[in-house]
């Protein structure tokens, strides 16, 4: 029987799926679509989502007879409480129901935290992710505790979307007369096809508005600073300061206090943007000299088929 390793990543811009043959260790399938969090886009739209990635699956897994699923990984964002994992759960379980697949061993889990997992392969240290949202991770080998990762109406601050927030309150305060020029008002009405301040305002409630769409916006900020815009230096600098408050808070509950110890960064939000990864070293070797800051190398997925490779290891 031909064993295959189901990974998903669900986030609130995209959703990757994987099958990686256990055998050969490799990707044999791959496919993406729109996000998935439910938080975002509702219950049965995030069934949908994953119903059809499923549904590709199995279509994929016919021309494969006699395979089995040893283990599936849906590492899904928007499961930040035991009710949002129950929910969660029901959604995931319903998507299978739809097909005939058959897994031996599932594995919900937030999408950080699993990844946490493989990026470490199971060792103590941390993870930050800064995308669409932002939040913090840490393990310390008994314990995972996090910070951050509230959603975009509670916080997420040094992620693409606040970062793009940032950009069209900017943008208001300036049109306004109660903030300085930037020209990331140029960028972003490019981008829109608009004129003003009234159609930015109306954009922002049409119903075809996403949060993905203002992450967006955030992407301007980086090469407004290549051209000393003071208003995205000042963006860059508060998202900085942000992130550096996620991995303070974590790294006090796990009580760490000196040591080696890895910090691994993600995210168009932080990799991106010279000016707040480099201030977010800064800030934390100040505090934290010998915690070791680590760009992630490789997307998430990869790290999320080394997390669902070990717990296959362990059957």
């Amino acid at each position: 029987m031909k064993q295959w390793l189901l990974i998903i990543d669900g986030g609130a811009t995209k959703t990757a799926c994987v099958l990686v043959h256990t055998g050969a260790g490799e990707i044999q399938y791959s496919t993406s679509t729109t996000g998935s969090n439910y938080q975002a886009i509702g219950v049965e739209s995030a069934t949908a989502i994953l119903q059809g990635l499923l549904a590709n699956i199995e279509t994929f897994l016919l021309k494969h007879p006699h395979s089995q699923i040893a283990v599936a990984t849906f590492a899904l964002a928007g499961i930040d409480s035991p009710k949002d994992y129950e929910i969660v759960t029901g959604i995931v379980q319903n998507a299978l129901a739809a097909t005939k697949l058959q897994i031996d061993t599932l594995i919900i889990e937030n999408d950080a935290e699993a990844t946490l997992l493989g990026v470490t392969a199971g060792q103590a240290g941390a993870l930050l992710i800064a995308g669409t949202g932002a939040i913090a991770y840490a393990y310390d080998g008994q314990q995972i505790v996090r910070a951050g990762g509230w959603g975009h109406r509670a916080g997420d601050e040094g992620s693409g979307f606040w970062l793009g927030q940032e950009v069209v309150r900017a943008i208001f305060k300036m049109e306004d007369g109660r903030g300085e020029p930037t020209i990331l008002k140029d960028a972003v009405y490019h981008t829109l096809g608009i004129q003003d301040v009234t159609e930015l305002a109306e954009w922002l409630f049409q119903p075809s508005y996403t949060n993905a769409q203002l992450a967006k916006m955030g992407s301007f900020v980086a090469k407004a600073v290549e051209q000393e815009d003071a208003c995205a230096i000042q963006i860059s600098l508060q998202a900085a300061h942000e992130l550096a408050l996620l991995i303070r808070a974590i790294l006090k509950k796990i009580g760490y206090q000196k040591g080696a110890f890895p910090l691994y960064c993600n995210g168009g939000a932080i990799k991106h943007n010279p000016l707040i990864l480099k201030t977010f070293i800064e800030k934390i070797a100040l505090t934290y000299p010998q915690v070791d800051i680590k760009l992630c190398q490789q997307p998430p997925i990869i790290y999320l088929i080394e997390r669902t490779k070990r717990a296959y290891d362990c059957l």
